[in-house]
């Protein structure tokens, strides 16, 4: 399945610069989510499910944290992933999986993040995973888009990030929250924030 996945087609210049557009802006926005969770709750064993080039691991506390394992379907963004945090975070560790699937256990998280992976993998698998990889006191926060109405890929002018548009499926906010609790997951926070294009991102807080 990893072969012929989009993500696998897509160079991650190419989807920073889409994600980065003055259009887009949702790099900039996840950055800074990023930061807002990981300064809240303080983690020592991080799990970043779709970590591609690594946004938002300098906010990491490097003093403090024990172990960070980012996933990713594609080896390439693993690969510049190490490349820009490698030598900075020397607890990082990497791994190719598709979480939707996947029933590896590689960390025991106190703290997980999945921003815009949803829409991407089976909701019920990527919850199996999740469960996998926790440890028993857990904040996970979870970053879905809505499109209101625009379409689920802006334009850009960057072509390849268009491939993904065959995967893409809306999340529907019940049946992730539903599905969350059957695997012991509470939620404890949301947020929305808009983004240029009229889209937005819904941000939710879960524990154990």
């Amino acid at each position: 399945m990893e072969n012929i996945n989009p993500w696998n087609s897509i160079p991650l210049n190419d989807y920073e610069q889409h994600m980065e557009h003055k259009d887009v802006a949702q790099a900039q926005l996840l950055n800074s989510l990023t930061y807002k969770y990981l300064k809240k709750h303080k983690p020592e064993n991080i799990l970043f499910l779709g970590i591609s080039g690594g946004n938002g691991l300098e906010h990491v506390d490097t003093d403090r944290v024990k172990k960070i394992f980012g996933i990713d379907i594609n080896q390439s963004y693993l690969n510049e992933s190490h490349k820009r945090f490698g030598n900075k975070i020397r607890q990082l560790e990497l791994a190719t999986a598709d979480i939707g699937t996947s029933t590896k256990s590689f960390i025991k998280a106190d703290f997980i993040w999945a921003a815009l992976i949803f829409e991407y993998v089976n909701i019920e698998g990527a919850f199996q995973f999740i469960a996998n990889n926790c440890n028993k006191y857990i904040n996970l926060i979870i970053t879905i888009q809505s499109n209101n109405g625009t379409n689920s890929v802006s334009s850009t002018g960057i072509e390849s990030v268009k491939s993904v548009k065959d995967i893409f499926k809306n999340v529907d906010r019940n049946e992730l929250q539903n599905t969350a609790s059957k695997f012991g997951f509470k939620l404890t926070n949301s947020e929305e924030n808009i983004l240029p294009n009229g889209k937005s991102f819904l941000t939710y807080e879960f524990n154990i």
